[in-house]
């Protein structure tokens, strides 16, 4: 005996379940559509947020290259060479978030070599800011930079701070500190 209606017109309480049942799964599956729904939107609504954060974060960097460490660093460089030394500031200019550095070369034809370079580099991953100093020992042809100043956040890195960062790895240089 299908569902057909009973002498007075009602299906079978039986039947009457299932529909209930089906309607009721029918509705915890939309509910959880809308939930999944709702919960990509989030998701991309994040994403999309963080994308946004990221690419502030790196234009605040690549004007604070600009605007503060290259002038600070280009200062130093200037104020080196007319004591006659060598110095320069590198900054790929094409890349924004690139690191920045200050190269110097105290150096003296007696074989004495006092070379090395402070870098400022951008951290995407934590949207912040990390000095690292190498130098050029007479036994090792080669520089490694050691990153070990810790993160400053972009809000802190000023003009005085920059300063007197370059001026400490010059004189750290000169001493022969190294930078330990």
């Amino acid at each position: 005996m299908k569902n057909r209606p009973l002498s007075d017109g009602h299906r079978p309480t039986q039947g009457f379940r299932i529909v209930e049942e089906a309607e009721m799964a029918y509705e915890r599956l939309e509910e959880a559509l809308r939930q999944l729904k709702t919960s990509r939107e989030r998701a991309e609504a994040t994403k999309q947020q963080q994308r946004k954060a990221a690419t502030e974060s790196r234009t605040q960097f690549a004007r604070l290259k600009s605007v503060v460490i290259g002038p600070v660093f280009n200062e130093v460089a200037v104020r080196l060479e007319a004591e006659g030394f060598f110095a320069e500031s590198v900054d790929d200019q094409n890349d924004p978030a690139s690191p920045i550095s200050l190269n110097v070369n105290l150096s003296e034809d007696e074989g004495l070599t006092l070379q090395g370079s402070i870098q400022v580099r951008f951290d995407p991953d934590k949207n912040t800011c990390e000095f690292g100093r190498s130098t050029m020992a007479e036994t090792s042809p080669t520089r490694q930079i050691v990153f070990n100043d810790g993160h400053h956040q972009l809000e802190e890195i000023n003009e005085q701070l920059i300063r007197e960062a370059a001026e400490q790895f010059v004189l750290d240089l000169i001493t022969g500190n190294n930078f330990h």
